[in-house]
């Protein structure tokens, strides 16, 4: 209560008349039953404790619950609540009336939304008798709030509960601050801070597994001449709730003070499995049998949706090595047998790779006797691919706890799920595998052996997915001794998933290593065809391996929306400046048998495209033009097709160009699609005018294809990738067998019986 209220107070209160009275039933107003009051604890000379799981609008616990205090008194409150979102205010009818609408009858005011930790004073002249308390809970409470109802802006609760004054101030006070220490499994020791008048006699203490508060004529479990008790015979894993109360004479006791708790410890194990999912979501949450050490600001919580296959996941948060957090686990009787390992899932939340360390406490409650045996470097985003491991030795202490830190480098959450303590396998996994020299055919694998090492060395599984192999996966390379080793005959600009597990014997291999990636390097190539459909959208450069792109105020991206084929084409942009894409290295740039061919549109009909080379790739003045391509028409229709022959006075290193400039075409929009680099001789001198929009289906085929549209076919050319022609169909018939190709890429040039040709990318099967 507000200060200032007091010297009402004692004016007013011995007018005074203390008769029962009939109290309103409050209405809430609001439809929400997710807030309301959860728990709250009321103390002083005595106290009551609230517990609620389900919401009720209105709960009236004058009769059964009641805090005790004196005129002069001070009492604590304290509030949770069901969600956060809820505030809350306490009233006390002082002054019994029935109501509670007197200015000072409101003495802990609207809370912030969290926990409320407040007191209020009971003005020295208050008149002995029982009064009424009532908490309001609500979402809205800001303005005018009502002790009867409706809430402002809805929601929320009200619980009533009872206040004791006695006529005078207790000549035995009540012991305050109860705290635990030293617990182990069977043990704890209890302490509390004595009140300003010590009492003569020591004091009684009273220890339970049930949470019924002990009432006056409760026997103590013991007595104590000092602040403190060691307790044993405790029954290990299990809640317990104390009290302690002042002897100030064999007739003269304190009531009980406001309870403490403590948990004794879980008997040791010797195997673990956890998930989490028993534990409460939260920074407050409790995972049987482990503890926590958050130093500074650190973070800890359990959180749904974070664990793998969305489920629940430790989160340990830092922001810096002085608010490292540490996840503390069991206790294990064969924690230094050297037999076992500890082995867990864990991801990073954010795009740096975090550090784990894996070691033990030898004070389960002191940070600083902790002893690092393995860091484990965390990267990866997914739980998919990616398990650790660290084998304990034997050399650590027999009583030490095993313990994982995050020491806040870098500053972000990593997630940590389904933790094992188990025994290690016969054949361990390899460590610390790394990828280097990365060429457009192989790479080089390397890695730390176990120890010991595997007897017939190591075995490889690669894939152009990242689904990792279970244990009958068919390794790719068995029987690898060479460390590093080079994996070969990979395939140009193509990202693989390597994995490399231990072969102890025939029948004894370890798990597969965490998920790694290499993209190889882009080869020279001899013939292209590009649609970008199997990329994402985005900058070229980022999606299609191979492309690049020199831009000054320009851009140059892979486009969803309205492609010639397929689903995606380029966007291309000169904006206020320049956009260059630069194509894949061609090894016979320079042959002069070669055209470029494409699709494409402008958003005016007097675009330009400038078709050309550059000698450096970083340096888009070292343009050098073959045709300035003019794109007059505004859609994919009609004469959108374009083909320009490449001569051999090209330097054989160059890139091939498309580059538009605002200065010559403004800032207009350039879509193109279905590029292809091919013999000129397979796509004709005529395929520089308009093109009939025939199509072939389905595409990719298995033995025969089908042509669309309405001008007679003359012919049909099919050319392999090298730009060999393999067949040609001299008909006008518009089914056509390829039962004998081989799997592949071809490329079809249809002629027309009007003089024209398309030349179409196809893929059997």
């Amino acid at each position: 209560m507000r200060k200032h209220y007091l010297l009402w107070m004692i004016l007013l209160l011995p007018f005074f008349k203390l008769n029962a009275q009939t109290y309103c039933t409050p209405t809430t107003g609001g439809t929400s039953t997710t807030n309301y009051l959860k728990n709250a604890i009321f103390s002083d000379q005595g106290a009551f404790y609230y517990d609620s799981t389900t919401y009720q609008a209105y709960v009236d616990n004058s009769a059964s619950q009641m805090v005790t205090s004196y005129p002069g008194g001070t009492v604590k409150v304290h509030l949770e609540f069901s969600v956060s979102g809820t505030k809350s205010l306490v009233w006390v009818d002082w002054n019994s009336n029935g109501n509670f609408n007197d200015f000072y009858e409101n003495p802990i005011g609207v809370s912030a939304y969290s926990t409320v930790d407040g007191d209020f004073f009971v003005p020295p002249a208050q008149a002995p008798g029982i009064y009424r308390i009532r908490v309001q809970t609500g979402t809205n409470l800001t303005t005018s709030p009502n002790p009867c109802g409706p809430n402002s802006g809805g929601n929320g609760n009200f619980v009533d509960f009872s206040l004791k004054i006695e006529p005078a101030a207790p000549t035995c006070y009540v012991p305050s601050a109860l705290t635990s220490s030293n617990i182990t499994t069977s043990t704890a020791t209890i302490s509390w801070t004595a009140p300003a008048t010590a009492p003569a006699n020591g004091y009684e203490y009273y220890y339970t597994s049930s949470t019924t508060v002990p009432t006056a004529s409760t026997p103590e479990s013991g007595t104590s001449t000092t602040t403190s008790k060691p307790l044993s015979g405790l029954a290990s894993f299990t809640t317990y709730y104390y009290y302690v109360r002042s002897v100030c004479g064999a007739s003269n006791k304190s009531a009980w003070s406001l309870r403490g708790t403590f948990k004794t410890k879980c008997d040791p194990m010797t195997s673990m499995f956890q998930d989490f999912e028993t534990a409460t979501t939260g920074a407050g949450y409790v995972v049987d049998c482990w503890d926590k050490i958050i130093l500074g600001t650190g973070y800890m919580s359990v959180t749904a949706g974070s664990g793998v296959n969305n489920s629940k996941a430790m989160n340990l948060n830092t922001s810096g090595t002085a608010n490292a957090v540490m996840a503390v686990l069991p206790a294990f009787s064969n924690v230094n047998a050297g037999t076992h390992w500890l082995r867990f899932k864990a991801k990073t939340g954010s795009s740096s790779a975090g550090l784990l360390d894996i070691g033990y406490l030898t004070n389960d409650v002191d940070a600083s006797t902790f002893v690092n045996i393995q860091s484990v470097s965390v990267g990866n985003a997914a739980y998919d691919g990616y398990e650790y491991s660290v084998v304990v030795p034997n050399t650590v202490p027999a009583n030490a706890r095993l313990a994982i830190r995050h020491n806040g480098v870098p500053n972000n959450s990593l997630y940590l799920d389904n933790v094992y303590w188990e025994p290690k396998p016969t054949c361990i996994a390899p460590s610390n595998v790394v990828l280097s020299n990365t060429t457009s055919a192989s790479v080089d694998i390397a890695w730390t052996a176990p120890t010991p090492a595997p007897a017939l060395g190591y075995d490889v599984y690669y894939s152009t997915s990242n689904t990792p192999p279970t244990s009958s996966t068919a390794p790719s390379v068995t029987g690898v001794t060479a460390n590093p080793y080079t994996l070969p005959g990979l395939n140009s600009a193509t990202t693989y998933y390597i994995w490399v597990r231990s072969r102890c014997s025939a029948t004894d291999q370890s798990a597969w290593t965490n998920t790694m990636s290499v993209l190889t390097l882009c080869a020279p190539q001899t013939s292209l065809f590009e649609n970008f459909d199997a990329y994402n959208t985005g900058l070229i450069e980022t999606n299609a391996p191979c492309w690049k792109k020199l831009v000054n105020s320009g851009s140059v991206n892979i486009n969803s929306m309205g492609a010639y084929s397929g689903t995606r084409h380029i966007l291309q942009r000169p904006l206020t400046g320049t956009s260059m894409a630069i194509l894949p290295e061609l090894s016979n740039i320079n042959a002069g048998t070669h055209s470029l061919t494409f699709r494409a549109y402008c958003s005016v009909n007097t675009g330009k495209i400038k078709v050309g080379y550059i000698t450096n790739l970083t340096d888009i003045n070292s343009f050098v033009l073959i045709q300035d391509v003019n794109i007059t028409n505004t859609s994919y229709t009609g004469s959108s097709e374009y083909s320009v022959a490449i001569p051999n006075t090209v330097p054989a290193t160059a890139r091939l160009v498309l580059y538009t400039t605002y200065t010559e075409g403004g800032n207009v929009l350039y879509y193109w699609d279905n590029i292809s680099w091919a013999p000129t001789a397979a796509l004709g001198t005529s395929e520089v005018t308009a093109k009939h929009d025939i199509a072939i289906y389905p595409n990719p085929f298995t033995d025969m294809i089908n042509i669309s549209g309405d001008v007679p076919l003359q012919s049909a050319s099919i050319y392999d990738a090298s730009g060999r022609l393999v067949k040609e169909i001299k008909s006008s018939e518009k089914t056509i067998s390829l039962h004998e190709l081989n799997s592949g890429v071809y490329v079809i040039k249809l002629t027309l019986k009007n003089g024209s040709s398309k030349t179409i990318k196809a893929v059997k099967k």
